[in-house]
């Protein structure tokens, strides 16, 4: 198949990518490029802004792309639909890169909005209700944040350009609020964050894409490219209080969830909280940093878990998993060492992103309330992490897999470079960019708290998967699987309402209201229609008699 030379092509582009990228940061190069097509008298300009973010970034959604193509082979080949599924991939990568390269806001709204189309197009790919429902869900609120950019261009036409380099603070204080709005409908924070889970619908490997660097990462980095106007406003206050409670929510809601894909995207969530609440006390260096890191270990997450569920008959009950250290060493290898990096494990790739940005919000001026947000967070991190962990090694499996040798190299090989970046890309990143914040004096007990925190989730995490104290507790339990009501709010709340409404007053729609308004109309119409058909076909009568009195009264006159 064609798209299996895309994993050298796009993993070939996204090296050079990281080649260039590391230039550009050395020699502190950036480049604008802008186009200018005269349409008659219509001017339309197209830029790019070239610099190391954004080759860092394309560099990483190629090398991703890359490996979730080769993987797609595998985990499609017995769809009827895949080439159309090959496409809609290729067109969401093109969105995205035209979002990281292009600082201006119709550039921008272009892949901005192509993001929002081809997701719905993805999640809706299988075609039941289940699909259609999330689609939706998923459409209508990346809608929102499309409405906000949109007014955000309506407010810069006093400018003469689109370009948010020409920002000016002072005067544009509601296309802040706008844009801040619009990250976080895309990036998922409360109170938008029930089309995250809900997006599980579509193919695993679309969550692997949509999970780890292009869609909800691109609120993140839309903040990222607007932190510079960001900082020192009282908005970031508000994001920072949301992003933590998002954080929060996101991981409270994994510890009693046994659907796999539905806890790795809720761990998506949780990293995009702690991703704004980094961004929101000033330190978007470290969210971009954190943002690398996280895109490899949440990619090869949902590759690991595709596999496990594509060879247990579709099966997604963790339940129902056990033993898989046995049936698939190196998939299981690969997944465990994805969830530690995602846990802060030391001296893996999430560790250096992760344990640098907690130690700084020790050191920064920071509210108790705010700090113990942060600490609760990541506590709840290294809990879901290894209760998952748990599930998929000790628990007894319920049934076995359907086939116990995987003989496709392809698939393997194409979570190999993933590993590789989630074991050594932040060592690599550290070194060679050699970020400002890589030395950080702390006192013993303060440097020391947050591995103790990390060994108490372990041990609790361990207790909460034997005990039942929690699960007898039906409020809470649905409190944290609707993710704190957001998901009842949102699709069920006005569907049963509607429903209850339709169906209590069916009797008046179709008794009194349809005899006085409905039915009452509808006869005058007729009635009224009538009175017109007899007119004309008299008409000609008519006509005759007026012309006979017009000519006898002209000859009596």
């Amino acid at each position: 198949m064609i798209f299996v030379l895309m994993y050298p092509f796009f993993l070939i582009l996204g090296f050079l990518f990281f080649l260039i990228s590391y230039i550009f940061y050395s020699l502190n190069f950036v480049f604008f490029i802008e186009w200018n097509f005269l349409l008659s008298s219509f001017k339309l300009s197209f830029p790019f802004m070239l610099d190391f973010i954004s080759f860092m970034f394309m560099g990483l959604v190629l090398v991703i792309a890359s490996s979730i193509f080769l993987f797609s082979v595998f985990y499609m080949s017995g769809e009827l639909n895949s080439i159309r599924f090959f496409y809609l991939m290729f067109l969401f990568i093109l969105s995205m890169i035209f979002l990281i390269l292009c600082p201006n806001f119709f550039g921008m709204l272009l892949g901005w909005d192509g993001l929002g189309l081809v997701s719905f197009c993805l999640v809706i790919f299988y075609q039941n209700f289940k699909s259609n429902s999330a689609g939706m869900l998923t459409a209508l609120t990346n809608r929102v944040g499309d409405v906000f950019i949109l007014a955000s261009i309506a407010l810069n036409f006093s400018l003469g350009s689109w370009n948010y380099m020409n920002f000016i603070l002072s005067e544009n204080h509601f296309v802040l609020i706008f844009f801040v709005i619009a990250a976080m409908t895309k990036s998922a924070q409360i109170p938008f964050s029930a089309w995250l889970p809900a997006a599980m619908a579509a193919p695993t490997p679309v969550s692997s894409l949509v999970h780890s660097s292009t869609l909800v990462t691109a609120g993140v980095y839309i903040l990222i490219r607007f932190s510079y106007y960001l900082l020192n406003t009282k908005i970031f206050f508000f994001l920072l209080l949301m992003s933590l409670l998002t954080m929060v929510m996101s991981g409270m809601s994994a510890l009693l969830e046994f659907d796999l894909k539905k806890i790795i995207a809720l761990s998506t969530l949780s990293q995009l909280g702690f991703m704004m609440a980094t961004l929101s006390i000033g330190l978007s260096n470290l969210a971009f940093f954190h943002l690398v890191t996280h895109a490899c270990f949440k990619a090869l997450l949902f590759m690991c878990a595709g596999t496990f569920i594509h060879l247990f008959n579709n099966n997604q009950d963790i339940r129902n998993f056990g033993f898989l250290n046995s049936s698939f060493s190196l998939t299981f290898c690969f997944f465990n060492v994805a969830n530690l990096s995602l846990s802060g494990f030391p001296f893996l790739s999430g560790f250096f992103s992760k344990d640098l940005i907690l130690e700084l919000i020790l050191m920064s001026k920071i509210n108790m309330i705010f700090f113990f947000l942060f600490v609760f967070g990541t506590f709840l991190t290294v809990c879901y992490s290894f209760r998952l962990v748990y599930y998929l090694t000790f628990k007894k499996a319920f049934f076995g897999p359907l086939c116990l040798v995987l003989k496709n190299p392809n698939l393997n090989l194409s979570m190999l470079i993933l590993f590789f970046f989630s074991i050594f890309l932040g060592y690599f990143f550290v070194s060679l960019f050699s970020l400002p914040f890589n030395f950080v004096v702390l006192p013993k007990k303060l440097k020391l708290m947050i591995l103790f925190v990390c060994l108490f989730s372990f041990f609790f995490s361990l207790s909460l998967s034997n005990l039942s104290f929690f699960l007898q507790k039906k409020m809470l339990v649905l409190f944290l699987h609707s993710m704190w009501f957001l998901t009842y709010l949102k699709t069920d709340f006005f569907k049963k309402k509607n429903m209850f409404i339709g169906e209590k007053y069916f009797f008046v729609s179709s008794g009194w209201i349809e005899l006085f308004f409905g039915e009452k109309i509808l006869l005058n119409f007729f009635n009224f229609s009538t009175f017109l058909s007899k007119i004309m076909k008299n008409y000609f009568f008519f006509f005759f008699i007026f012309f006979c009195l017009s000519i006898f009264s002209l000859f009596c006159f």
